[in-house]
């Protein structure tokens, strides 16, 4: 029977940074087991040497060297890897804000899917290259016109071969009810605006308010209510990052009843308040242009 004990994976980037990037991470001897999980970011792995085995969905693949996955956000997936000497993946993740930032037309992957291709020798060497080459500038201290071309070719690299390849779409597994909020999800995800009410949610997927908020928060591991609220936090922290509106002005844009209460959720949620973040956010970026310039 598929396992229905879904986990919500709460993806955490580091200030000044809008994607995941995980390297070098090798395998204990007794293995190493990802439970059934899903988030709201699109997943890249490569997997240069490796041995296991990674499901999405119901369906379940054997992992052997040169295997390239992608998965979309909100795709069911867990991953197991036994112990090998020479292990080496990367992962990457990062969400629809990077693709626009990059401003680059890639080739275009459809929603709620995932893939599993083995490269041939060539193509694999070519694209572990690549991750090598992002990873040692990821590593050290950069500019956007540093990492914007590498990773506009690296994912370009990636995108290519993934649209080559056969694409699996989970989207009817499972019941209903979870099927139903998913799509809701999605859909919640390309939207600015957050002022929904839990009954118009539950109404808008066809379900009472009690079994929609049991639903929900089987899924996303929080409740409806402060999924919103996490929402407008990450919407408040692109205004603090990118414009110099004041922090009472991003509070009304971001639909919180006042700047106090905005502050109060904002420092529980990221740690620090508004304008510590944006002072943070800001000396990232003139400690990067401080490097270029001694360059």
């Amino acid at each position: 029977m598929w396992n229905t004990d879904h986990f919500f994976e709460k993806i955490e980037t580091t200030i000044g940074v809008d994607y995941m990037l995980r390297a070098r991470e090798g395998v204990p001897e007794k293995g190493v087991y990802i439970r059934p999980h899903m988030h709201l970011k699109h997943e890249i792995m490569w997997f240069h040497k490796a041995e296991g085995s990674y499901s999405i969905g119901r369906e379940k693949f054997n992992l052997k060297n040169n295997t390239l996955i992608y998965v979309s956000p909100l795709v069911l997936h867990d991953m197991e890897l036994s112990f090998t000497g020479d292990h080496e993946r990367f992962l990457l993740q990062y969400d629809n804000a990077v693709l626009n930032r990059l401003k680059y037309p890639f080739p275009a992957m459809k929603p709620h899917v995932g893939i599993v291709t083995q490269l041939n020798e060539q193509d694999a060497a070519r694209l572990q290259f690549l991750f090598r080459w992002f990873t040692e500038i990821h590593e050290t201290p950069h500019s956007v016109y540093e990492i914007n071309p590498l990773m506009i070719l690296l994912l370009n690299t990636i995108f290519h071969h993934a649209t080559q390849a056969e694409q699996i779409s989970p989207e009817n597994e499972g019941n209903s009810s979870f099927e139903n909020i998913i799509n809701f999800i999605i859909d919640m995800e390309t939207r600015t605006s957050f002022n929904i009410t839990l009954n118009e949610a539950a109404e808008f997927v066809g379900l009472s308010s009690s079994h929609f908020s049991r639903t929900f928060k089987k899924i996303m591991q929080v409740s409806f209510k402060e999924y919103l609220v996490r929402k407008k936090i990450a919407l408040s922290a692109d205004l603090l990052t990118n414009t110099e509106l004041n922090v009472t002005d991003i509070a009304y844009q971001c639909e919180f009843t006042d700047s106090a209460y905005y502050c109060f959720q904002f420092k529980k949620i990221v740690g620090v308040t508004p304008k510590k973040f944006r002072t943070n956010s800001r000396s990232t970026k003139q400690l990067s242009t401080k490097h270029d310039k001694t360059k």
